[in-house]
């Protein structure tokens, strides 16, 4: 069994780092702010190509002169990535999720972990949004499903009912939404704290104040700048939970979430399933407001194991 084992943040170095441009104004605060600590480490970005549209075109003028390999098409970034890998070796690998969508957090961890033994340690990156006030209107969902092939989940006869987790965002209505549709047999939902208390608010206004929970102690709290004890706690959810009943995990909210449940559920693949649950389509990103970073870091660092 392939797993992981967390390791110290401040102890990799990374060789190369992937990232990502985009229109949200923090898409590049990685490439804006630390690009000395990243001086010789190869760089691969993929490119939204969102000209005209909120920081984008600022963001590409930052990073306009920085030597690195930078494609719109994700499948292309990661051919080219595979192809610089040693054929003897191992490097140290970033991941910026800040601005990443979902699918390519899951398409890029899939990636490490059919290639694990090509990568020494892996530090993932995430940098928190400052406040904007967010809709209070239940947006039309445009993709709600799986989050790839890979998640399509396993059926066994001895986990007949579900067991849905969710990861909490201040976005309107979507946890409600989902449940409608899956009618699971037990929910848990993890909101994030430790930012700013408004985020708090508006999470607990936009998911109805949780009155969907049977159970207070079903909803939990988890600190988003202590990304390890999510880790924790996620997964001894999901391995108490994957005994006896089937697991979806719903990462709404910070893209931190998104990537731990995904790592998750790569440890236990094929058994847990990941879907996705969004309201924008690739071909409006306009449809989204611009987010700048508030200035925090959050960091969580790994090194694969064999058992």
């Amino acid at each position: 069994m392939l797993d992981i084992i967390l390791v110290d943040p401040k102890s990799v170095q990374p060789t190369v780092f992937i990232g990502c441009i985009g229109y949200e104004h923090r898409s590049i605060e990685r490439l804006r702010n630390r690009d000395d600590e990243l001086s010789g480490t190869d760089i691969y970005l993929f490119d939204y190509r969102s000209r005209g549209i909120h920081s984008y075109d600022e963001n590409l003028s930052v990073v306009s002169g920085l030597d690195c390999v930078r494609r719109s098409d994700f499948s292309h970034l990661l051919n080219d990535l595979q192809k610089a890998l040693p054929i003897e070796g191992q490097v140290n690998l970033e991941i910026d999720v800040t601005s990443l969508d979902r699918k390519k957090i899951s398409a890029m961890l899939e990636f490490l972990f059919l290639n694990f033994d090509k990568f020494a340690q892996v530090l993932i990156t995430y940098y928190p949004q400052s406040f904007v006030l967010p809709k209070a209107t239940l947006d039309h969902v445009k993709d709600f499903g799986p989050i790839s092939a890979a998640f399509l989940g396993e059926a066994s006869l001895s986990r007949e009912h579900l067991t849905l987790i969710a990861g909490a965002g201040y976005e309107f209505g979507r946890i409600v939404g989902a449940i409608d549709v899956l009618e699971p047999e037990r929910i848990y939902c993890f909101s994030p704290v430790g930012t700013d208390k408004r985020f708090e608010e508006q999470i607990q206004k936009n998911n109805l104040d949780f009155s969907f929970l049977e159970q207070p102690e079903l909803l939990q709290s988890y600190n988003l700048l202590k990304p390890e004890k999510l880790y924790f706690e996620l997964r001894r959810v999901v391995e108490f939970e994957a005994r006896e009943r089937n697991v979806l995990l719903l990462p709404l909210g910070p893209k931190i979430f998104a990537a731990i449940s995904i790592l998750i559920a790569l440890i236990w693949h094929p058994a847990i399933m990941v879907w996705r649950h969004s309201t924008v389509a690739s071909d409006e990103p306009n449809s989204l407001l611009d987010a700048k970073a508030s200035g925090s870091l959050v960091e969580l660092a790994f090194e694969f194991i064999e058992r």
